[in-house]
């Protein structure tokens, strides 16, 4: 049976709408379930999504667009959902880490969050809290946890099947805010870092619909396939516009000096939010700027200052994160960091895009554009960054989180000689920071290697010389992550202050999670020739 008759078009059409509506319709019965049963809609929630993606991503893999109009309406009038390579790659790196948290959500209550007990915090002004001694308390487990992520669920599909503008806000919007909820499920200390991504994500936001409206006062369509068309030809008006809509989602991404309100937010996050927060919510704006540069405009020598000042604070963004990531003392928030310098990554490409250097080639005499092979390999390379780093860093946070809640800290002195308890933890954290470094046959290093080729083929041989820096420091954190929880301590690893939570059954199969995908983060390496294949299906090329 080939792969174009392996899965009917009618599921095919199911699935597609399925996975935007079925999370959607799952966070909404959440609300009206207690707490047990939230668990459960959620893990089966999780388990049906990733069955959805499976015919949609082998559909678009043997070479169709895959497009539903929902409720019968195509644009411009209705809603239409559209996936193609760059959709599927993005849907199925949600499916696997999304399934996976969600299961380890289930399993551990605890990481979701912690809620404030009821009557707790009805301390009154006649008798004081300093004076009763008595303050609100507050105990592990938040029930929001499940409608506020199978929300951002949905948005995060909407945003990878969109096939208009529109319709990519609201998924962004959907994003954003469920996603500064679940930062603020962590309690106290972790409101202050919610209320600033509100601001962020609202800021970002509105630069997006600005650069939206000026896309439809020049094209007269939200539609991005109908506008490409007319925005093809980058002038003042496009380039303003492909400015505030970067800009916006700079913000999004945390790029440098953009980044402060990532640290707080990923790194005081519940155990279960922090890797969806990392590995995927970010990817929504990744995915948004490149459907912009590369599907919906076709920037030439006029955005080459707009790419080169991105790339640049890319650069930038390599070199400070890492730095930064050395000097932490915390586990989680030398993640973070480490999440600030990779995103730098995903910026190199836009020179290849625009730079001249590329120009001088005989298939494409006296245009300013690079040729498609480069601009492919580039994507390509980008990508696979991105989606190598989801894997990484959704088994990092996993790892971190689990001894954090056990141990009641994640000071990496504090945890010095954990490994000797937890092998199988610190193993996944050992595969992930392979992952992250990108060293052979892992995901990453498939990555900086196309970025490389594309890098010479175009005559930015800079490149090369920021992928050697930033291998070099993000192999020096992690080594730092590593090596003191390897190392035996001179105390016992059950000397560091816990274990703060009872390990039933299904915590200790819990600690799976960051294995699989530490895994998954070497094997998906060995894709590399089928993924380039994958994003040629829908490219603009």
């Amino acid at each position: 049976m080939t792969p174009q008759t392996l899965f009917p078009d009618a599921l095919v059409q199911f699935a597609i709408g399925g996975l935007v509506l079925l999370p959607l319709l799952a966070a909404t019965l959440c609300v009206l379930l207690p707490h047990t049963p939230r668990r459960i809609l959620g893990a089966f929630t999780a388990l049906a999504v990733l069955v959805l993606s499976l015919p949609v991503v082998w559909q678009v893999s043997a070479g169709d667009v895959v497009q539903s109009a929902l409720g019968g309406y195509d644009a411009p009038l209705g809603i239409r959902l559209r996936a193609d390579g760059l959709s599927a790659a993005f849907l199925a790196l949600t499916s696997v880490v999304g399934a996976t948290t969600t299961l380890y959500a289930a399993a551990q209550p605890h990481s979701t969050g912690t809620r404030l007990l009821s009557g707790t915090g009805q301390v009154t002004a006649s008798t004081g809290a300093v004076a009763t001694g008595r303050g609100p308390q507050w105990e592990p487990s938040h029930a929001g946890f499940w409608p506020l992520w199978l929300g951002c669920w949905a948005g995060l599909n909407a945003v990878f099947l969109s096939g208009d503008l529109f319709n990519t806000y609201v998924g962004l919007e959907l994003v954003g805010l469920t996603a500064v909820a679940l930062v603020a499920l962590g309690g106290r200390p972790s409101w202050a870092a919610a209320l600033r991504y509100l601001f962020i994500a609202v800021a970002g936001s509105l630069l997006f619909l600005v650069g939206t409206g000026l896309i439809v006062a020049m094209t007269g369509t939200l539609d991005i396939e109908q506008a490409s068309s007319t925005a093809s030809d980058a002038g003042p008006a496009d380039v303003l516009a492909l400015t505030l809509i970067s800009v916006g989602l700079a913000l999004k991404l945390a790029l440098v000096p953009l980044h402060r309100w990532l640290i707080p937010a990923h790194s005081g996050s519940p155990s279960a939010v922090s890797p969806l927060l990392s590995a995927l919510v970010i990817k929504a704006a990744l995915f948004v700027l490149l459907r912009c540069w590369l599907w919906l405009f076709d920037p030439d020598s006029t955005a080459a200052g707009l790419a080169w000042g991105l790339a640049g604070l890319g650069v930038l963004a390599l070199v400070f994160g890492s730095i930064m990531a050395l000097r932490q003392t915390h586990l989680k928030r030398l993640i973070a960091y480490s999440t600030v310098a990779q995103v730098g990554y995903w910026f190199l490409m836009l020179p290849l895009i625009v730079d001249p250097a590329a120009g001088n080639l005989e298939d494409q005499p006296g245009t300013e554009l690079a040729p498609d092979d480069v601009v492919s390999g580039a994507l390509a390379a980008t990508v696979a960054l991105a989606l190598g780093h989801g894997l990484a860093k959704s088994a990092l946070f996993l790892a971190a989180g689990y001894l954090k809640d056990v141990y009641g800290t994640d000071e990496i002195a504090a945890l010095r000689g954990v490994g000797q308890r937890h092998p199988m933890l610190v193993m996944s954290m050992g595969l992930a920071a392979v992952g992250l470094v990108g060293l052979p046959i892992s995901l990453s290093f498939t990555g900086k290697w196309k970025l490389a080729t594309s890098a010479v083929a175009a005559g930015h041989y800079w490149i090369l010389v920021v992928l050697i820096v930033a291998t070099l420091l993000s192999a020096a954190y992690m080594l730092r992550v590593l090596a003191p929880l390897l190392i035996e301590s001179e105390d016992d690893a059950s000397e560091v202050p816990g274990p703060q939570v009872a390990l039933s059954t299904y915590s200790r199969l819990a600690a799976y999670a960051p294995l699989l995908l530490g895994t998954l983060t070497i094997a998906a390496g060995l894709l590399g020739v089928w993924f380039e294949e994958l994003l040629e299906v829908g490219a603009p090329w």
